[in-house]
């Protein structure tokens, strides 16, 4: 059996200033569709449920410029950090890298 290929997607987070930056750069990356929620929530149904996205593991999300990001930014990708970290133990092939 084929092993599939790990996706990356790099993100700049350097420019964000609101959480929407960050769901606004994410989504399109992972394909996701047109009504797909600005939340926590329905990133989890659409990473964890397959078919929704175009994207679907086994890939990693590298986000760069954390460092310069404001607080709510780098909050929410603390939390999008544990999301990704939840559904590794739960045997999804999902992965992310701050920089």
């Amino acid at each position: 059996m084929a092993q599939e290929q790990t996706q990356e997607i790099t993100l700049s987070g350097v420019h964000w200033r609101t959480p929407d930056d960050f769901y606004n750069a994410l989504l399109p990356s992972l394909g996701a569709p047109g009504w797909h929620g600005h939340n926590l929530d329905a990133l989890w149904d659409s990473i964890t449920g397959g078919d929704i996205n175009q994207v679907n593991p086994p890939f990693v999300v590298r986000i760069t410029g954390v460092r310069q990001m404001p607080v709510n930014c780098k909050t929410l990708v603390d939390r999008f950090v544990a999301l990704i970290s939840r559904a590794r133990t739960e045997g999804y092939l999902v992965e992310v890298v701050c920089l």
